[in-house]
């Protein structure tokens, strides 16, 4: 080796890396020419002066072209406060520390949904930690729970592979292929972190909506149709979801893939959109199903009423065009726990309506006015403030003897819950909730708050999910008096041989609800 005494910009050479690679143009001609120009160049933002604009001007001068079709310009890992890391600020992040402690998916996935790849990312501990419990955790549990309960029935997907027919089936391969659509468009244009949100999304909706409402379908006992195609279509879902996600978390997807069908998820293809799968008028049902669902959930949380304590009536209010949700009732009532749904488009006895108003609008109009409108409009009553519903326009007499109309876009209408109800608006309904609790129904809630106690006490035990069992109970003479009025529920809920009440051997006591309850479980 013979060290060369002339030496030029070091960026020259890295400018010079499309032809010098190959050795040309003294060689190597027809194999360059198929490399060039470069789909997509990589680098930090800190690069632009330097391998970006030299690739540039060495090309240009030399082919007369660009020598990329695209440039990425990476942003900065900075500390969780905005700050540059650094080893002297003993704030920098150890990567090899964070893929032992969390996973190399984890992070790789928390650098690609964080943000945009060209800003710069405020980057912590904390945000590869959410990202492994809201996305790997979500995709390795639902890898889970089909694997358990395939294993106790035996499902085998090549034998026993059947047809979706629920409607719970039907949306989410329904989804799965939107899903397909909108990451391969997103990875098409490198938008790496929409297709990444894209994925979570859709893991969030398939863990906490088609399993959890799917539960029982796979715990019916018999390998029925129904539960042939529950297994099917969880089974299409999980192996195209991991090919979906290889490229964006190769580890997890790997032994999910492998584990489902004996191959290796690498070795496949990027999966390709059925159109005739897409049922988009069925999505967006399902979509607003979810957004009631979720301000029911709104409203108990804001009164302080559990989820297991059921409620009398839930009431959807909305235009007429969309109470087609009346199919979907049933979803609704079981998703909120309320013994009767009703939708409907007129006001309901258990609001009030509040009309105020919109002073930017109507400030202009009124001028000196505004005040003595504003008071009058306080004092009118329900009935008139009603009528406005049915015309659009509300009419104030005013002390000149002049009546001012203010119009929708000079007011404010907002919907006020009578005392025992709740109310929340939404894009498309306006739920209202009875949360008026009578004694059956707080009984009913305490049975339920049991089930919760029940259900982990056989984890405490690690019990089989699929065996049976003897249940024991005291919690004294009105505690069980419940308990027997409300067996069917019980047994619908958990898997059991029996129920006995009364003090038995060995019982555990726990506290459900105002109960001490003694609890014991027997073969």
């Amino acid at each position: 080796m013979k060290r060369t005494s002339e030496v030029i910009d070091v960026w020259f050479d890295s400018g010079s890396m499309p032809f010098a690679q190959y050795h040309y143009p003294f060689e190597n001609e027809a194999l360059a020419e198929q490399q060039f120009p470069a789909d997509v160049v990589i680098e930090g933002v800190d690069q632009t002066r330097g391998w970006f604009y030299s690739l540039l001007a060495v090309s240009t001068l030399f082919t007369g072209k660009a020598p990329y079709k695209r440039v990425l310009s990476l942003g900065h890992i900075l500390d969780e406060h905005g700050r540059k890391m650094s080893k002297s600020k003993g704030n920098a992040l150890s990567p090899t520390d964070l893929i032992e402690e969390f996973g190399a998916d984890s992070l790789r996935w928390a650098l690609l949904a964080d943000s945009a790849p060209w800003n710069n990312k405020r980057f912590s501990k904390q945000t590869v930690s959410q990202t492994k419990s809201k996305v790997i955790d979500t995709l390795s549990n639902a890898h889970s729970f089909y694997s358990m309960y395939a294993r106790i029935d035996g499902f085998e997907p090549n034998r026993d592979f059947r047809a979706a027919e629920a409607t719970m089936d039907r949306w989410v391969l329904s989804r799965l292929h939107t899903v397909v659509k909108e990451v391969k468009e997103a990875l098409d244009a490198y938008d790496v972190t929409k297709g990444a949100r894209t994925l979570a999304l859709f893991l969030d909706e398939l863990s906490n909506w088609y399993i959890r409402r799917s539960r029982q379908r796979f715990w019916a006992s018999g390998m029925t149709s129904d539960k042939k195609a529950a297994f099917s279509t969880l089974y299409t879902v999980l192996t195209k979801t991991a090919q979906l996600m290889a490229p964006f978390a190769p580890f997890a997807t790997e032994d999910l893939y492998s584990d489902l069908t004996g191959r290796s998820v690498h070795l496949t293809d990027f999966p390709s959109v059925d159109e005739s799968m897409i049922d988009e008028a069925l999505e967006s049902k399902m979509e607003t199903v979810l957004s009631v669902v979720e301000q029911a959930r709104s409203i108990r949380n804001t009164v302080g009423i559990k989820t297991k304590q059921p409620l009398s009536r839930l009431v959807a209010i909305a235009n007429a065009e969309d109470l087609v949700l009346k199919e979907y009732a049933y979803i609704i009532q079981e998703e909120t726990n309320v013994k009767e749904i009703n939708f409907q488009t007129e006001f309901n006895e258990g609001l009030e309506v509040e009309l105020k108003l919109n002073f930017q609008v109507a400030g202009p109009k009124l001028g000196k006015a505004l005040g003595e409108v504003k008071q009058k409009l306080e004092q009118t009553s329900q009935g008139e403030r009603l009528s406005y519903l049915e015309t659009g326009t509300f009419s104030i007499p005013l002390s000149s003897g002049e009546t001012t109309i203010l119009t929708k876009e000079e007011l404010h209408l907002e919907w006020k819950a009578k005392d025992g109800f709740a109310v929340s608006e939404g894009p498309v309904f306006t739920v209202l909730i009875d949360i008026t609790l009578t004694d059956e129904l707080k009984e009913e809630g305490l049975v339920r708050e049991l089930i919760r106690a029940v259900q982990t006490y056989r984890k405490e035990l690690n019990l089989p999910v699929e065996q049976r069992v003897k249940l024991y109970l005291d919690g004294g003479e009105v505690f069980n008096r419940v308990i027997h009025s409300f067996e069917g529920l019980l047994h619908k809920s958990l898997v059991l041989d029996s129920i006995n009440t009364g003090d038995g051997p060995n019982m555990k006591r726990i506290q459900v609800e105002d109960y001490e309850v003694g609890i014991a479980i027997g073969e």
